[in-house]
């Protein structure tokens, strides 16, 4: 998702004092791994991935973690790019808990600015799907909020099944593209190096420097960069620009809503899976109660409603993936992960090249 470009709000979130003194001990009897410390804490900082994300999270879990613990909820929102730079702005007082994408979580990690879970506190984290569980237990993976290409179904006909489909003669001036500030735009660089290498995945994403160039010759085709998801979503609807990747959970409501669009469910390179998970600052003060946020976050009551409300796949084994989410997202064998410790190890200089191209 957008490292820039979205502006971040903040909403803090608290219980009556009375509520807290009087459920706080109904959460001994259902969670025996927080500790009176933890509660006595008294209050849990989260910074959420702004916008859908978060409102899921404000609505349906923190009022229950309040009630559960006692302790009051100091929510922040903000984007990958922003809350990397808080862990260091603020690596020796960081939040307690930070979502944001595997694109940041490998970055993270490396430069020791993530706490290694302990499991074994979380009683949830056995049921974490294998590939939602990030850097080796440094990410409880939530959501794929998978990218693909959404296409305007009163202009083009036949959904897409290749994203070769996008450097057409017959598509030209009709495809709009994210910035590579975007982490769909770092995955739209890997795709166009399968596209033009014939390579897989697993050998393509090593060569952005063919990606880079394929991509000049998308530009010479007529794509334009949008700068923000409302441009994004407002180009799709409209017609004016009919072919755009982008987030399924972040347009599913308005497919829902009947808008003309409709997102490409199977194609040849594959889907653009991108794992977001809650993270912990390794400096972070109130362990105890951020493993009980994680837990709950786990838990397949909540984690259902990801599939319901957000129509994404969710990181609990046994949340099946209803029909109307697999109407969006297809087949999740068709969804692939990139190595995000390479890209977002050479990222500066991916960046770089493609600011030479779209700059």
């Amino acid at each position: 998702m957008s490292n820039n470009n979205i502006r971040s709000a903040s909403t803090s979130v608290s219980r009556r004092t009375l509520l807290k003194h009087g459920l706080a001990g109904a959460f001994v009897i259902s969670s025996p791994w927080m500790t009176t410390s933890a509660r006595a804490a008294g209050q849990l900082t989260v910074v959420l991935n702004q916008g859908l994300l978060a409102k899921l999270w404000i609505d349906e879990l923190n009022p229950r973690f309040e009630k559960e613990t006692g302790a009051k909820l100091n929510i922040q929102q903000s984007v990958t790019g922003a809350m990397l730079a808080m862990l260091k702005t603020q690596m020796n007082n960081p939040p307690d808990l930070m979502q944001f994408s595997e694109a940041g979580v490998f970055q993270a990690r490396d430069q020791g600015l993530l706490k290694q879970y302990k499991t074994s506190s979380i009683p949830n984290w056995k049921f974490l799907r294998k590939e939602f569980n990030m850097a080796d237990d440094f990410s409880a993976g939530m959501i794929d909020a998978m990218n693909t290409i959404f296409y305007n179904t009163n202009v083009i006909k036949t959904a897409p099944t290749s994203w070769a489909e996008l450097w057409d003669v017959s598509n030209k001036g009709k495809i709009a593209i994210p910035p590579a500030t975007w982490n769909n735009g770092i995955r739209m660089i890997v795709t166009a190096s399968q596209v033009a290498t014939g390579l897989p995945l697993d050998k393509a994403q090593y060569d952005f420097q063919s990606g880079i160039k394929h991509l000049a010759n998308l530009k010479k085709n007529g794509a334009v960069v949008y700068n923000d998801a409302p441009q994004a979503l407002q180009m799709m609807q409209s017609g004016q620009v009919p072919l755009v990747p982008f987030y399924v959970a972040f347009a599913a409501g308005l497919v829902a809503k009947g808008a003309p669009i409709a997102p490409a469910v199977n194609l040849k390179e594959g889907k653009h899976g991108e794992i977001v998970g809650l993270n912990m600052p390794v400096n972070a003060k109130n362990v105890e109660l951020a493993q009980a946020y994680v837990n709950l976050s786990l838990e397949k009551e909540f984690q259902s409603k990801i599939d319901s409300v957000l129509r994404a796949r969710c990181g609990h084994i046994d949340v099946v993936t209803s029909p109307d989410t697999l109407k969006l997202i297809g087949d999740p064998a068709n969804t692939t992960y990139a190595d995000w410790a390479f890209l977002s190890k050479n990222r500066p200089k991916i960046t770089e090249m493609w600011n030479e191209v779209f700059g």
